[in-house]
């Protein structure tokens, strides 16, 4: 098993970061993916022992990465949404998944898609022979968001859009990483 514990922030954007996720963030994630379940492949709610079981499960899977959104707010981090990755082995690429801003935290002095852009980032540094995609489903508002953020739907389902970043997009993004 490899050390998945790291903070990563763009170059010159101290106003927030991604903290690898830990054991005392598994509630959060769970009451944030509840509310927001609508949006997502899994639409029932998930209970505390099953999100402690997808955790034990997380931190065995080398190729896996799930990290909390956190905002610097009057000098203290605060957590505000989740976004996480992971290498798809059978499809041969990265997936992006469980993308959240669960609390908007105001005046915000960045958005989703800065802290989105940093992730993808972090995931072309590792695997950067693979393609970047996310699956999302039809009829989420939020495809027109990844549109936004240089993903192109490349295929799917009847029931989602098989979306792939364009990596240029990512070139300008200075990674600092802490262990």
């Amino acid at each position: 098993m490899i050390e998945k514990s790291f903070i990563v922030f763009a170059k010159g954007r101290a106003d927030f970061r991604l903290r690898s996720i830990t054991e005392r963030d598994i509630e959060n994630l769970r009451v944030w993916k509840n509310r927001n379940k609508a949006f997502f492949f899994l639409k029932q709610d998930i209970t505390y022992p099953q999100q402690q079981k997808w955790f034990q499960a997380f931190t065995s899977r080398d190729d896996d990465f799930m990290f909390v959104v956190e905002q610097l707010v009057d000098k203290e981090w605060k957590e505000i949404g989740c976004m996480g990755f992971r290498k798809l082995e059978d499809e041969g690429c990265i997936d992006a998944y469980n993308i959240m801003r669960a609390v908007k935290i105001e005046p915000s002095s960045f958005t989703m898609s800065e802290a989105f852009a940093t992730l993808l980032k972090f995931a072309e540094n590792r695997y950067d022979d693979l393609p970047i995609r996310c699956k999302v489903l039809i009829g989420n508002p939020a495809v027109r968001w990844y549109e936004k953020n240089d993903f192109s739907i490349i295929g799917g389902t009847n029931d989602y859009c098989l979306m792939e970043l364009n990596k240029q997009s990512l070139k300008n993004i200075q990674l600092v990483i802490q262990n």
